[in-house]
């Protein structure tokens, strides 16, 4: 008979782990969240600092880089830190790793704000290089095989890698890069590196958001399932659709460009992913996830049309898709790791506040397109309401980065 009052064979009684512990324990998701949350609105933040002239630089390639090289990075190293050792049963990342990334994408970030922008590409660059190769030397090691749209999450690394490469060329011999490979480069970086990714992730992780069958999901298997192969060729050549967009971009047939990277989203989430057929009704992640999955090929559509406004008509891309759909996907993360896969499907308050602030704040940058007169005072509005919608986000979530999940 247990004694009275001792801890039960359950658990009952286990000191919870620190959250060091759990970082450590091959979960980086929960300090690279919380760092490039910090990270993305002190990017944002750089705008109504310059429209009230706090500051007096312009901070337009500060906070793109910023952005793509600290912000969604850290997101995109937490996740894939995260759930590529548990997808494929391999050794999980230490916490010298985690710690390795954050210190290199806090550097960077640091080295951009203050106009280094070729350490702040050099250290970006490295990171990613690092990150490939954690994930390629622990591949041999797999039980599993990864999903087949992950040949677009290869590919996305690899506009990353080729893009920060450029980058730093540029900066050291100028002369080097053609006209078209700098531009093709810099898109490259700028939206290959995050929406091939999504593409690829997006196929094999989203359906779970609307209790949909997984056509990316596989028996276990160290030796490509049937099946696997034709779906990684559709992948590669919707990611191929992409680079091509690029390309005509790059040669100045923007219509076009636009256009085709158009097909090539819908086209793989069309047969990958057909939210369209979901059933509403699953709660404030569905929600916003369907807003995100939406507003990536509109603001290619819409730019396609109308490719004079080019520069408005990015931020549906950027605003209301990559950056709801990274909160949303984290939120998602978040949850399942601290023991509350319950509130998948809840009515879950800050992704409401959330997604109503963000979707302002891109229709109030992308209206400041319009409105000429006030125009700067439009950007730092939108700014700070998306500042908004991300504070109430952390406020609500980050106190479970510390928890485990102990169902």
């Amino acid at each position: 008979m247990q004694a009275q009052g001792s801890p039960s064979v359950s658990g009952i009684g286990r000191k919870a782990p620190g959250y060091w512990s759990l970082v450590a324990a091959g979960e980086p998701y929960r300090l690279l969240f919380a760092v490039g949350t910090v990270m993305g609105v002190f990017a944002v933040a750089l705008w109504p600092a310059y429209v009230w002239q706090l500051i007096d630089f312009y901070p337009g390639l500060m906070h793109a880089r910023i952005m793509i090289e600290g912000f969604l990075t850290c997101f995109v190293v937490g996740f894939l830190g995260t759930a590529f050792p548990r997808l494929l049963d391999v050794r999980r990342f230490s916490l010298e790793e985690s710690l390795s990334w954050t210190t290199a994408l806090l550097l960077a970030s640091a080295c951009h704000l203050a106009g280094n922008h070729l350490w702040g590409d050099y250290l970006f660059t490295l990171s990613i290089l690092l990150l490939m190769g954690s994930l390629m030397a622990r591949f041999p090691s797999r039980k599993d095989t990864p999903p087949p749209g992950f040949t677009l999450v290869l590919m996305g690394l690899a506009c990353a890698l080729v893009g920060g490469a450029t980058q730093v060329a540029m900066h050291l011999v100028p002369e080097s890069v053609s006209p078209f490979f700098a531009n093709f480069s810099r898109l490259a970086l700028y939206q290959g590196y995050l929406l091939l990714p999504v593409m690829g992730i997006g196929a094999f992780l989203i359906p779970r958001f609307f209790g949909m069958p997984n056509r990316q999901a596989f028996p276990e298997s160290r030796k490509l399932p049937a099946g696997w192969i034709p779906r990684a060729i559709f992948a590669l050549f919707c990611g191929l659709l992409v680079l091509g967009s690029f390309a005509l971009e790059a040669g100045g047939q923007l219509r076009w460009g636009y256009a085709l990277r158009a097909v090539g989203v819908l086209l793989y989430f069309y047969r990958e992913l057909p939210i369209h057929t979901a059933k509403f009704k699953k709660g404030a992640l569905a929600l916003a996830m369907r807003i995100s999955l939406i507003s990536i090929p509109l603001g290619y559509v819409l730019m396609a049309i109308w490719p004079e406004r080019q520069a408005a008509f990015i931020h549906v891309v950027f605003i209301s898709g990559f950056s709801l759909l990274t909160f949303t996907v984290a939120s998602r993360v978040i949850l399942g790791h601290s023991g509350q896969s319950h509130l998948f499907r809840g009515k879950l308050k800050s992704v409401y506040a959330l997604l109503g602030l963000v979707g302002l704040a891109m229709l109030t940058r992308v209206s400041a397109d319009w409105l000429p007169d006030i125009r700067m005072s439009h950007l730092g509005y939108a700014a700070l309401v998306w500042i908004l919608g991300i504070v109430i986000w952390a406020c609500s979530l980050f106190r479970l980065l510390g928890q485990e999940d102990n169902e």
